[in-house]
């Protein structure tokens, strides 16, 4: 039985370092989609139209320049949403893995006894 817990606490810390590794990633990309959702933000208050002449505000509303800033905006505040799912998903699977390192941890401390 020793032998066996041994092996099953290999198998969890491998998949704990798995869970780690995926929770980093979804960390680091939720903060890319925050950071560009950053620079979409400084764009519009760029373009608010403080200190521009009326050709060039007529030709940015009339391609369409804020509208797509808009857009791009809502988009990328529907990707961190997702993020932000995938992050939570990842630290609650951590945590799983964690609960069950422990309990394997325990047993094996009761089976020495």
């Amino acid at each position: 039985m020793p032998k066996q817990n041994r092996v099953l606490l290999k198998l969890v810390a491998l998949k704990r370092q798995k869970a780690e590794q995926d929770l980093a990633i979804a960390q680091a990309r939720l903060r890319t989609l925050q950071v560009g959702l950053a620079n979409l933000q400084a764009q519009l208050e760029a373009a608010d139209g403080s200190g521009r002449d009326f050709q060039s505000l007529s030709l940015s509303s009339r391609h369409g320049h804020v509208q797509r800033l808009l857009a791009n905006a809502a988009e990328q505040c529907d990707l961190i949403e997702q993020a932000q799912v995938c992050v939570a998903d990842a630290k609650e699977n951590l945590k799983r893995i964690l609960n069950s390192q422990d309990q394997l941890t325990a047993m094996g401390s009761a089976l020495r006894r």
